[in-house]
């Protein structure tokens, strides 16, 4: 019987919001174990893998050879630059800073319209939600994620008009979690600190009070 691939818990999210017949490609595909599971599950007829580095890609290639899977394309490419943007209509970006995810999106150049992009940032979730939302995308659908004591997002977006969202759901998400709470406590700290400093930042005060409000106001503490 050939061996079933398990995803950790943040993978599994991104993955189930591939939608079932996707031409799919996972950019910055490291170890290869999504477009392995795509193909397992049936998901996909085809996915492509892309990665900046020889390492990573190559071991692709070994996750695909010990699972049995076919139907996988593997390219080495920086972000979308080795793929057509008839090539995929579902991209998907994990792992990554939203600051470098920004990067390969503005780099493509692609139509968004019709595409599902499906993005888990690392860090700088306010600077790619941002840059989303200046640019025709909008979030659909936002799933927080627990792995190994630490919550992630994964996000899918598509083309559609909306202003820019809050800044309590820009920085904390658009649902209320323990790391809204967290995050909560330590602008609390921060303020506080702020306060016995002999030169406070007058602008970095305000910020952090607004967004004290904000977060106050948006999930109604």
């Amino acid at each position: 019987m050939t061996e079933l691939i398990r995803l950790t818990p943040r993978l599994l999210a991104v993955g189930e919001l591939v939608p079932p017949g996707a031409r799919a490609a996972d950019v910055g595909t490291d170890h290869g174990y999504l477009p392995v599971w795509l193909r397992q599950r049936g998901v996909c007829e085809h996915v492509i893998a892309s990665d900046i580095a020889p390492g990573p890609l190559e071991a692709a290639r070994a996750s695909a050879r010990r699972y049995g899977v076919t139907g996988v394309e593997f390219r080495l490419c920086p972000g979308l630059e080795g793929i057509r943007p008839r090539e995929a209509d579902a991209v998907v970006i994990a792992g990554m800073s939203g600051e470098t995810m920004v990067s390969i999106l503005e780099s493509a150049g692609w139509d968004w319209t019709g595409k599902r992009l499906i993005l888990q940032p690392m860090t700088k979730r306010a600077e790619l939600l941002t840059w989303l939302y200046g640019h025709g995308l909008l979030v659909r659908e936002e799933k927080p994620v627990s792995e190994r004591n630490r919550l992630y997002w994964v996000f899918l977006a598509e083309t559609g008009e909306a202003p820019l969202p809050r800044p309590a759901h820009l920085w904390a998400g658009f649902t209320e979690t323990a790391y809204a709470h967290r995050l909560y406590r330590q602008l609390e700290r921060s303020l506080a600190g702020m306060g016995k400093a002999r030169q406070p930042d007058p602008a970095e005060l305000r910020r952090t009070e607004e967004l004290l409000e904000d977060m106050k106001d948006a999930y109604g503490w």
